[in-house]
C-alpha cells in the first residue's frame, strides 16, 4: 500500500507554514485574516480554513477582541524540545554585550531563515534613546534592514536572484523593489558591510556585518542600530571596526566550539 501526503497534502503543509511565517513577522501585534491571506498569496477562504485548523491545534491563538492571530503556545513547547547543534545565541551573547556597551546603542544578531532574516537576540546600550525596532523572534524579508541585507549580500548570486524573486511582493510592502534591493546588495558587497536608513523605522540607521561562513552552515550577521544622527560617516567607521573585531572573535569561538577530538574535524 502506498503512503505519503501526495502533492495536495504537501501543498497544504507549505501553505500552513507560510501563514505561520507571516504571523511570526507581525511582531506580536496580531495579524488579521485578510492581511495574512494577501501576504501568503492565498485566497481568503483557503487562508481562513488553514488558520482555523492551526488555531485548533494550538499552533496559533486568536485574540477575541482584535480578531488578530498570534503564535500559539504549542510552538513554544516545540521550541523547548528543539536542540540545535550550535547555540548561536549563547555564542553571540558576549559579542552583543560588548557592542552595546561600547557603542551605547542597540546590538543585534540575525540569522537566515529561508527567505527571511530572523532576530535571534539583542542587547540595549546606555544611550537615552535606544533603537529597538525589532523584537527577538521577529522576521523580515532578506534585504530589509541592515542585518537582513548583510545576510543577503553574502549569498551566491544565483541564490540572491532566487530570494529576490520570491520576496518581490513582500518588498513592495516595505516600500522597496527588487531592483532597489539588488543595488543595495551590490553596494554592500563593494564596501564589505551593510548600511540602511529607515528601512524598518524612520530615522533609524543600521550597520551590519556578516559572520564569516556563518554558524554551522547558517548565515549570521551582527548589527548596531541607532538614531541616524548618531551614525554619521566617522562613527559608522568606528562601529564597523567594532563589528569586525567581534566577527573575528566569534569565528575563533566557533572554531573552538565546533572542533573537538570526538568530532575530529569541522563540519
Amino acid at each position: 500500500m502506498k503512503s505519503g501526503l501526495g502533492a495536495g497534502g504537501a501543498q497544504t503543509i507549505q501553505r500552513a507554514v507560510s501563514l505561520l511565517r507571516e504571523v511570526s513577522a507581525s511582531r506580536g501585534r496580531g495579524a488579521r485574516l485578510t492581511a495574512l491571506a494577501e501576504a501568503a498569496e492565498l485566497p481568503v477562504p483557503t487562508a481562513h480554513r488553514l488558520l482555523a485548523a492551526l488555531t485548533r491545534e494550538g499552533l496559533l491563538e486568536r485574540d477575541a477582541a482584535t480578531r488578530g492571530y498570534r503564535l500559539g503556545s504549542l510552538l513554544y513547547e516545540f521550541g523547548l524540545a528543539a536542540s540545535p547543534d550550535v547555540d548561536i545565541r549563547r555564542l553571540c551573547a558576549s559579542a552583543l554585550q560588548r557592542l552595546a556597551s561600547e557603542t551605547g546603542d542597540c546590538a543585534y544578531v540575525n540569522a537566515r531563515s529561508g527567505r527571511d532574516a530572523l532576530c535571534l537576540d539583542r542587547r540595549e546600550g546606555s544611550f537615552a534613546v535606544q533603537a529597538a525596532p525589532v523584537r527577538i523572534g521577529n522576521r523580515r524579508p532578506l534585504g530589509v534592514g541592515s542585518g537582513a541585507l548583510a545576510l543577503l549580500a553574502i549569498l551566491p548570486s544565483e541564490e540572491v536572484d532566487a530570494v529576490l524573486e520570491s520576496n518581490a511582493r513582500r518588498y513592495r510592502r516595505h516600500g522597496m523593489s527588487v531592483d532597489r534591493v539588488r543595488v543595495a546588495v551590490e553596494a554592500t558587497r563593494a564596501r564589505g558591510f551593510a548600511v540602511t536608513t529607515g528601512r524598518i523605522v524612520a530615522r533609524f540607521r543600521g550597520v551590519a556585518l556578516a559572520v564569516g561562513n556563518g554558524v554551522n552552515g547558517v548565515p549570521v550577521a551582527l548589527s548596531v542600530i541607532a538614531a541616524d544622527e548618531r551614525l554619521d560617516a566617522p562613527r559608522i567607521d568606528r562601529v564597523v571596526a567594532l563589528l569586525r573585531r567581534e566577527e573575528s572573535a566569534l569565528r575563533a569561538a566557533l572554531t573552538s566550539e565546533l572542533f573537538s577530538p570526538a568530532k575530529g574535524t569541522l563540519p
